[in-house]
């Protein structure tokens, strides 16, 4: 049997590779790991952005509310409310017959 023979040299190289292989894929800090928190950090700031813009219409849908009765009473409608007395007529498609 031939037995491979490593020199001080060789063995320093393949533990310097195995190194710095554990500190790029393996390491709690590793390059693998820092980069896929960076891409979840701007996915994450790309969603507060849309948030932050859907809680300013939200704000600026809420001050019409308090102020136009007229928006007031659309919204109403839309959800199926009606005026004491009215009468609401409900039409249903028919299914092509």
């Amino acid at each position: 049997m031939n037995k491979i023979k490593f020199s001080k040299k060789s063995f320093v190289y393949i533990i310097i590779v195995l190194l710095i292989l554990y500190i790029l894929f393996f390491d709690s800090a590793s390059f693998y790991k820092t980069l896929n928190i960076k891409n979840k950090l701007v996915l994450l700031q790309h969603d507060i952005e849309d948030l932050k813009k859907e809680n300013e219409q939200l704000k600026l849908e809420n001050k019409k509310l308090e102020n136009d009765k007229g928006v007031w009473e659309k919204k109403a409608r839309e959800l199926g409310m009606q005026k004491e007395g009215e009468e609401i007529f409900i039409f249903k498609e028919s299914d092509g017959l």
